[in-house]
């Protein structure tokens, strides 16, 4: 478990990405609207209550927060500003972070307790706030001329390097999401919240289906990380260490 304590620190290039921190509401509200197109959303006054609890202590980015209802999987495969990776299947258990501060949470997650809601939006504000929805946005846009290329130059080799390319965006995401989950314990303990509820979250999660395949890291991977990050902070913060 040694490396998942340090993964939190495994930050993901922010120079790999295309987008200005200015442009990401621009590109955000843009997949916003294809994806309301395709689901109903609406406000939800318990979401804004904790959302904004925890917007006051993350403000770089505006954060609006939206339940949503049905809508069928996208087939588009195009980058998109949206994380998690997998969004598209819209069957989710945590919320659409999108590029610039819109969060989308599906309505079946309103069944959670206050703290695990806290939890899953503090999750999602830390795509928001660490860019990774740009981030991808950038890496998918790259890839897809990489293959390009490779398709016009060696055509023979194509095949092998949709798959590596591939296998990178998998790690990128993978990435993300101990990020992401390093930026919610911060930020629910900014928050006067208690970490905690995020652990139980993820307690609750299906492990995901072959480590090389998949956009998540195992629950217990990230479970592990989380409890050091919050023993990390708590730590720093009895020294008077600001970060």
């Amino acid at each position: 478990m040694a490396a998942a304590s340090v993964a939190f620190a495994q930050q993901p290039n922010t120079l790999d990405n295309y987008y200005a921190p200015e442009d990401d509401a621009q590109v955000g509200q843009r997949l916003a609207k294809q994806l309301q197109a395709n689901v109903t959303a609406t406000t939800e006054p318990r979401l804004d209550q904790i959302g904004n609890r925890l917007a006051a202590h993350s403000t770089q980015f505006h954060y609006r927060f939206f339940v949503f209802d049905g809508g069928q999987p996208s087939q588009d495969t195009a980058p998109a500003a949206a994380f998690p990776a997998d969004w598209r299947r819209l069957q989710l258990d945590e919320a659409i972070a999108v590029a610039g501060g819109m969060i989308f949470v599906p309505r079946a997650l309103l069944s959670r307790d206050d703290a695990q809601l806290a939890a899953i939006l503090a999750h999602a504000m830390g795509h928001i706030a660490l860019r990774h929805p740009t981030m991808g946005m950038t890496r998918g846009e790259l890839a897809q001329v990489e293959v390009q290329v490779a398709s016009r130059a060696m055509a023979d080799q194509a095949p092998q390097r949709v798959h590596a390319v591939a296998l990178k965006r998998f790690a990128f995401d993978r990435v993300c999401e101990m990020a992401a989950d390093g930026y919610a314990v911060k930020l629910l303990q900014d928050a006067g919240l208690d970490p905690a509820a995020l652990i139980a979250y993820l307690q609750t999660l299906p492990a995901p289906r072959g480590d090389d395949l998949s956009v998540y890291p195992a629950p217990a991977e990230r479970i592990q990380a989380v409890q050091n990050q919050a023993v990390q902070n708590q730590a720093a913060q009895k020294a008077g260490v600001h970060f």
